[in-house]
């Protein structure tokens, strides 16, 4: 019984580590007019501006999430939107032509196809 508690605490002890220190391997996909300017670690918190078709808007990325937190565009649509931070949301910014979107790690490519 004192053998399967130790097992027990140890496992608790190595997932809560593992779940703290692990990052996330979600990424911020920025492009404009279709084409992928940036690819931003959501486990990384920072600022950057993004130049998009006649201005710009201001990314900021913190606590695993990504939001626009300024644009010039007219209906400021696009902040609006808020924070993502899972796979397949995005956020689109259709005056500057600029789309955010959350990726699951370094690539979306298909691995294997199977008949």
């Amino acid at each position: 019984m004192i053998l399967i508690s130790v097992i027990a605490v140890l496992a608790l002890a190595l997932f809560c580590f593992i779940r703290i220190t692990g990052h996330s391997g979600a990424y911020a996909v920025v492009s404009v007019e279709g084409e992928e300017i940036k690819r931003l670690p959501l486990y990384e918190d920072a600022y950057y501006t993004i130049e998009g078709v006649g201005g710009c808007n201001h990314l900021v990325i913190e606590n695993g999430s990504a939001y626009l937190s300024d644009a010039d565009c007219p209906d400021k649509l696009c902040v609006k939107m808020g924070r993502i931070s899972k796979k397949g949301q995005s956020i689109i910014c259709l005056p500057h032509k600029v789309v955010i979107s959350i990726t699951g790690g370094e690539t979306d490519e298909v691995d294997v196809m199977v008949k």
